[in-house]
């Protein structure tokens, strides 16, 4: 999950003097949450024929040290973390959920089916978005209804304990809302719902609002019917790293669009429809403030992470594999480098292959790279986009990238 981060760029020392307090102090978060040692990357891997996939665990200082192939399957999955935790998503047909411990990663402590007995379709499940260490909402995509979990259980029967009913903001009656992330803030579940009709054609996206010690939605708007906040893009949320993100400090929560694209069937082409981009939720007043609106100057919006203020990350698309890293203002969505009006990347970072991004407790910056014979992650310093790792080498494609410790 990509993570804000809030503090002065940390030296070397003093990032090492804070692992090492992770390591040595045993810590209860006020949610339940045990942390008692120092944050490591979980890194979602994919093949690039996404015959294959696993995860892998990264240490955060060098070497970066990588223990990885763990528990290696299909390739249509995702991962959480939560404390000491991680939790692997097996989606489309595949319909599992799987508990592991930082200490086994390849070992599960369950695995629990994501179906219930009269779905008749694959639950495809996204994401799993934490209130508590034992109360979790699980986003079925494939299907009209999240569900209320408690992963703290062992047993199968006690891991579901309630639904979320989104049916009403379903296209028709034979399609789902298509949920995709959720997140949990100051006691509200967000939920973005990407909503396609059956020729997949993207209707207006939404965010429906639910009170988490109630499990009652919120009507944000007058609507009777929907009673979300509709996002001025569609599509949101596409990449299997982005997801919504808020930052305290910004008071904020952001979403990322790609939007959505107009397939020739006579050519085999994709074209882009720039109804995408970079959106900011008030998680009070629920006002919606389109940051950037997607064009072919910008490219499609797939990722964020926010560093500090003045300074956050964006990955933008110009087509499968051309991809660039832009800085930008967030308050503002303002790009920070340009030339005559147009964008320019960060040095390196332009016109590749990039599929994951975010950033560790020392303010470093991690780029998932999908290069194809040479997979892996470089890491830079966001205080002058200095190179600090160049590649930490991967099996397979990076497709999304973690930090334990880190509810």
């Amino acid at each position: 999950m990509t993570q804000p981060v809030h503090a002065c760029r940390l030296t070397s020392a003093a990032l090492a003097a804070l692992i090492l307090a992770a390591c040595d102090t045993s810590t209860i978060e006020d949610d339940g949450f045990v942390i008692d040692e120092a944050p490591r990357a979980v890194v979602t891997t994919q093949a690039d024929d996404f015959t294959s996939g696993a995860h892998a665990l990264v240490d955060i200082e060098a070497p970066y040290t990588t223990t990885g192939n763990l528990d290696a399957g299909e390739s249509d999955i995702s991962v959480t973390t939560a404390g000491e935790h991680l939790y692997k998503l097996r989606r489309f047909n595949l319909d599992t959920i799987t508990k592991y411990s930082l200490d086994a990663p390849a070992t599960p402590i369950w695995q629990f089916s994501t179906l219930d007995a009269d779905d008749e379709t694959s639950a495809n499940p996204y994401d799993l978005a934490f209130a508590a260490v034992d109360k979790a909402y699980l986003l079925r995509y494939g299907q009209p209804d999240a569900w209320i979990v408690d992963p703290s259980v062992t047993a199968e029967a006690d891991f579901k304990r309630g639904e979320l009913d989104l049916s009403a903001y379903s296209p028709n009656a034979s399609t789902n809302p298509n949920m995709t992330r959720g997140i949990v803030v100051d006691g509200k579940l967000f939920i973005a719902m990407q909503r396609f009709d059956d020729s997949f054609t993207a209707y207006d996206a939404y965010v429906a609002v639910f009170d988490t010690s109630t499990d009652t939605e919120i009507n944000t708007s007058q609507d009777p019917i929907l009673g979300g906040i509709p996002l001025p893009v569609r599509n949101p949320l596409t990449s299997d790293d982005a997801d919504l993100i808020y930052d305290a400090s910004l008071g904020l929560i952001y979403v990322v669009a790609p939007g959505s694209s107009s397939f020739d069937p006579d050519t085999f082409e994709s074209t882009p429809n720039y109804d995408g981009g970079l959106v900011t939720i008030d998680p009070v007043t629920y006002e919606t403030t389109l940051l950037i609106d997607d064009s072919a100057t910008t490219g499609q919006i797939s990722d964020l992470v926010i560093i500090n203020e003045q300074l956050a990350y964006v990955i933008s698309s110009a087509g499968f594999g051309n991809n660039s890293l832009y800085r930008i203002n967030p308050r503002t969505g303002a790009f920070l480098d340009t030339d005559g009006g147009a964008p320019q990347p960060v040095a390196g970072l332009g016109g590749t292959s990039l599929t994951a991004l975010t950033a560790d407790i020392g303010q470093r910056l991690w780029v998932g790279r999908g290069d194809g014979s040479n997979p892996g992650i470089t890491i830079l310093d966001t205080l002058d986009d200095a190179v600090v790792q160049t590649l930490i080498p991967l099996s397979r494609n990076p497709a999304r990238i973690e930090f334990t410790n880190q509810p």
